[in-house]
């Protein structure tokens, strides 16, 4: 043991002095930015939704930020040095709302008289997404070998009830309400109705907002852009044809197009944000918290990669919001709230702090590309809340699944024996069903639970929980969608919660306010470790529940409790 604590001493030591080094020798060694220059930004991968990266994370970490993207493209918004913005696009990591976010961020670089020029250059048989974000562009060109699609959305669905009967499991489920379709996805063998409206619903209003989008970019009626997603181009001759592009060239004859008579100069995102945070680091004295919500609710510390993807933990958010709120300096705080739910039991006990936090400061909820469910439950703690007309939202109801493989080990020859005390100390044992008895407690605590959720989110929301019980249902709600029946306050990104927060808190130029990302990181050599043990995540996939090990992984995870998650509608491409 001994041997192991000096043998990790010494791989902290060797790291920290590597990443000093390393740092002093970045500190010296500025990009220099040419006049006139574009800044190349690789638009592939996953942006990881989170505060910006520290020192290790930096160095080590490969994936980009969202929020220092949304930075450099602001800054470059800012820097007479810089002609425009130039993206290199690629399969796109992230969902609707973030998409909508940057979209929203170029087309103000546009509009500030910077040049936003996309170039596609990728194998995507099926680009909606990407294609979206390029048409804030003011050109799009296209790589003569590029294989791209514009071919509409779809939303796809995976029921496992067969699956359970030939594994001889049986998968008890049991939810509140019609639309909470996470039970369905596991016992059902198809989409019930409200599942099948629901899901329409979500991909009509996504698949209106692209087409119109793109009719409004490119200067061409819907009519004609569905017609065009129909015919669905997929050479670069017949973007350049339907009028959705505007040239098809290779990048280095773009950069002698961009240039005139020689090649413009460019300038990689990576190396230009080392530049412009020297230039641009300095903003106003007064102080913002981001409070980072950006996984599974559980209980506890969380941050930890999971089945279920990665965890946040409740205990360490209340921590961070009552930090801010006990900071005098800070003067408002935004809980950034990227979560599809989980621990009941968590989401209010984040709840519960944020309103106590609201009795002394502005605190504004910004909703990422999901925040359903237990996700939406937490954002009802806020004074306000902003949301991307893509977030996927709502999803208030609760479900509870439990699964019985007594069958499974018959086949498989094992033979279980449990012994217990008290008429339910067997309840959430998986090698029996419910009886009727247990499945009457188990309503009833369910019922407790959807209860408090109709009551939190009234409160919150200014309604009648009868009101609120008829929006919830279980439902799942676009952005949009939200803003029309009062479940949020405003679209917009986490540039438009801060604005909010800040005007609230009476900040007078609320454009110019110093932000405090929370939960902190660590000191050096814990954030080493952290990074090595969760192989550096921010990201926060959805939960795949899709193999039996992955759901029975994810019900002991859970603690065998009532959960807020949403129905299995999350992922539209």
């Amino acid at each position: 043991m001994a041997k192991k604590r000096r043998k990790k001493w010494w791989i902290g030591l060797v790291l920290l002095i590597l990443i000093g080094t390393a740092v002093v020798w970045s500190r010296r060694s500025v990009p220099k930015v040419h006049p006139g220059s574009f800044v190349v930004v690789d638009l592939a991968g996953s942006f990881a939704e989170g505060p910006p990266k520290g020192l290790v994370g930096r160095l080590l970490e490969e994936r980009d930020m969202f929020v220092e993207l949304l930075d450099d493209i602001e800054a470059a918004d800012r820097d007479d040095r810089i002609a425009g913005v130039l993206l290199r696009v690629g399969p796109l990591g992230m969902g609707w709302a973030r998409a909508r976010e940057l979209r929203d961020a170029l087309v103000n670089l546009r509009h500030d008289g910077k040049q936003v020029v996309a170039f596609i250059d990728t194998e995507l048989l099926g680009g909606n997404k990407e294609y979206f974000v390029a048409s804030a562009a003011d050109r799009i060109v296209l790589s003569p070998a590029a294989t791209f699609m514009l071919n509409g959305l779809s939303a796809h669905f995976y029921f496992l009830g067969g699956m359970w009967e030939r594994l001889d499991v049986e998968m008890e489920v049991e939810q509140i309400r019609e639309y909470k379709t996470f039970g369905d996805m596991l016992s059902r063998r198809g989409m019930s109705p409200a599942h099948r409206e629901m899901a329409d619903s979500i991909l009509d209003d996504l698949e209106g907002r692209l087409e119109s989008t793109v009719a409004e970019a490119r200067g061409i009626s819907r009519a004609d852009v569905t017609s065009i997603i129909d015919a669905c181009p997929s050479e670069p001759e017949e973007f350049v044809e339907a009028g959705l592009a505007d040239g098809v060239a290779f990048y280095d004859e773009l950069l002698q197009q961009l240039g005139g008579d020689k090649a413009v100069p460019v300038i990689e995102q990576r190396d230009y944000h080392r530049a412009a945070a020297r230039r641009f680091a300095r903003r106003g004295n007064d102080k913002v918290a981001i409070v980072e919500v950006v996984g599974t609710l559980v209980g506890g510390k969380g941050g930890k990669r999971s089945i279920l993807g990665m965890t946040v933990g409740s205990r360490t958010i209340a921590e961070a919001v009552e930090q801010a709120m006990d900071d005098d300096d800070i003067r408002a705080i935004v809980v950034r709230i990227d979560s599809p739910g989980g621990s009941a039991r968590a989401a209010d006990e984040i709840w519960r702090t944020l309103r106590r936090a609201a009795s002394k400061k502005p605190v504004v909820a910004s909703l990422g590309d999901v925040a359903a469910s237990g996700g939406y439950y937490v954002a009802v703690g806020a004074d306000s809340i902003v949301a991307e007309p893509g977030t996927l939202t709502g999803s208030i109801g609760v479900v509870l699944f439990k699964p019985n493989i007594s069958g499974l080990l018959d086949r498989l020859g094992i033979t279980a024996a449990a012994l217990g005390r008290g008429r339910y100390s067997r309840l959430m044992d998986i090698t029996k069903p419910f009886d009727t008895e247990e499945r009457e407690l188990i309503r009833g605590q369910m019922d407790g639970v959807y209860q408090r959720f109709l009551d939190r989110v009234a409160q919150g929301r200014g309604k009648t929980v009868e009101e609120v019980d008829r929006l919830g249902g279980g439902r799942v709600w676009t952005g949009a969608q939200a803003l029309s029946n009062g479940l949020v306050d405003e679209i917009g990104g986490l540039r438009a919660a801060v604005r909010r927060a800040a005007t609230e808190a009476g900040i007078e130029d609320p454009s110019r306010v110093s932000l405090v990302y929370l939960p902190e990181a660590g000191g050096l050599l814990q954030q080493v470790l952290d990074l090595r043990g969760s192989g550096g995540v921010h990201l926060t996939p959805a939960p795949r529940l899709d193999l039996p090990e992955n759901l029975l992984g994810a019900y002991l995870e859970l603690q065998r409790g009532v959960l807020a998650l949403p129905p299995a509608v999350i992922t539209v491409e």
